[in-house]
């Protein structure tokens, strides 16, 4: 059975694509404006909590693939975090929200795509039991606070 840290992982990675398809959809400029928000604040500060926990931790592992396979979601996050940067500077009414929304949803999902298929087998090979609980809490420590771009 999954740690509880991984099956938190994999929630918080639902309600991302379910909101990054919404966002991606919304014609209407006030939809695009309160979406956009919800996305913000489920995607940035989970970005954060796997930095300060999971690929803090890989990093220093002894183990090539898995420190390769970190520093490719850590580039993946830096991806995401400029096209998050940049739709939420954006005016909801412009032509190419949509399309950068679009880019972002994608971005997303193929980073969860990556995560759920690679790290996640990662951590449960190298992390047993009392470590996953430890970057558990530094996941969750790290993701309380929300800035705002």
């Amino acid at each position: 059975m999954k740690h509880e840290f991984l099956k938190h992982l994999k929630q918080d990675h639902d309600e991302q694509k379910q909101l990054g398809q919404r966002l991606a959809e919304a014609t209407a400029a006030g939809e695009r404006k309160r979406l956009r928000r919800k996305f913000h604040d489920s995607l940035y500060p989970h970005l954060m909590g796997e930095e300060a926990s999971i690929f803090k931790r890989l990093q220093q592992v002894d183990d090539e693939e898995a420190k390769k396979d970190c520093l490719e979601n850590l580039r993946e996050h830096r991806e995401a975090m400029t096209a998050l940067r940049e739709l939420m500077a954006m005016n909801s009414e412009s032509d190419v929200f949509q399309a950068k929304a679009r880019a972002l949803d994608e971005l997303n999902r193929h980073h969860i795509g990556h995560e759920e298929g690679k790290t996640f087998g990662h951590l449960e090979r190298l992390f047993d039991e009392q470590e996953l609980d430890r970057l558990f809490e530094l996941y969750e420590a790290s993701e309380e606070g929300k800035p705002v771009f």
